[in-house]
């Protein structure tokens, strides 16, 4: 759907997205995802939610793996034969309430690890990273709306040093890592279903480190165990036309989605989540 999803999201999956979904989850539930992304570069991430009398609670665990990458020097700037590979990755906890019988809220505190290995000297960036997230029903119809805010926090820097060649060419001077800051996104949708088996959806996103993007999403149910969904992004690098299918048997929703990236390719996704 483009990632047009936050004023829809549900099932244990919507710790990733909104956390507020979670109080869609009627017993508890959980899901897994493996996307294959751009580069060679992949993207695994797993989560579970229960529901309790004081609200549901779901947590999480995600991790993002570039690939083995050539090691390059300035002696050997077309490789040294050494290779090194990069891991991120967030594990999280989250708490979803309803409020009112329109208004829930929903929280994720989350630990982040970013790391480099088959570089020495280079420590692993760690810190803490908080989501928020809010759905409405706005009792006009079938509308509804969200707020998404995701990865507040402290930047986070690598630790130990690194040695940079100074302008003369000819001698190095160590250095230590710079600090930086997570992708903070703010996101705001809107959902609404024209006919019972019909939803469309507007997501508005500003992230801190990109342009602001538009996704717009829709989700149709031809059958009672048959979805289909589409989307298209707005203002973005590659990315533009999406789509996708799911299916419903009992408590299993195997879902399966296609990202067009334009000169990068493609990105395939695959998602089985079970509730009981």
């Amino acid at each position: 759907m483009a990632d047009a999803y936050d004023p829809v999201a549900s099932g244990p999956e919507a710790i990733f997205w909104n956390a507020a979904g979670l109080v869609t989850v009627e017993n508890q539930g959980f899901s897994v995802s493996d996307n294959e992304w751009i580069a060679d570069t992949r993207m695994i991430g797993a989560s579970y939610a229960r529901r309790f009398g004081f609200g549901t609670v779901g947590v999480m665990v995600t991790s993002m793996m570039y690939g083995d990458m050539d090691v390059t020097t300035v002696e050997e700037p077309n490789g040294t034969g050494e290779t090194f590979s990069a891991m991120d990755m967030a594990a999280g906890v989250g708490l979803a309430r309803r409020l009112t019988d329109r208004f829930t809220v929903g929280g994720t505190v989350k630990f982040v690890r970013c790391a480099f290995s088959g570089i020495d000297g280079v420590d692993p960036a760690m810190g803490v990273a908080f989501d928020v997230g809010t759905q409405y029903m706005t009792g006009f119809r079938t509308l509804r709306m969200a707020i998404a805010l995701q990865n507040l926090g402290p930047e986070l820097q690598y630790g130990g040093t690194y040695e940079e060649l100074q302008r003369n060419r000819q001698e190095y001077q160590e250095e230590e890592f710079d600090s930086f800051s997570l992708p903070v996104v703010v996101r705001l949708g809107v959902a609404y279903d024209p006919v019972e088996s019909l939803t469309l959806c507007i997501n508005a996103s500003h992230p801190n480190d990109a342009d602001e993007t538009i996704d717009f999403g829709g989700e149709w149910w031809p059958l009672e165990m048959v979805a289909i969904r589409g989307g298209y992004k707005v203002n973005y690098d590659v990315a533009e036309y999406t789509g996708g299918v799911g299916f419903q048997f009992g408590g299993f929703r195997p879902d399966f989605s296609y990202t067009g990236m334009g000169r990068l390719g493609e990105s395939l996704k695959a998602t089985l989540s079970y509730d009981f």
